[in-house]
């Protein structure tokens, strides 16, 4: 399936997520915040100087809140 199909709603399984580019840790906690509160899990972090490309990477960071 193309992203343009994903974009358009086209699959009730698979979703592209929104990028957004961080401006500061106070924007970062905001966003986070705002996808807590909707409902999400948390973030994927990309290291800006890293290679962008699918799968597991050192460029990537998941940032979640941690339950116990």
């Amino acid at each position: 399936m193309a992203v343009s199909a994903m974009k358009e709603g086209k699959s009730k399984y698979i979703e592209v997520a929104p990028k957004a580019d961080c401006k500061g840790v106070e924007h970062l906690e905001k966003y986070f915040q705002d996808v807590i509160d909707k409902g999400g899990e948390g973030l994927i972090l990309r290291d800006p100087s890293s290679a962008l490309q699918g799968g597991r990477s050192a460029g990537y960071l998941k940032h979640k809140v941690r339950t116990l």
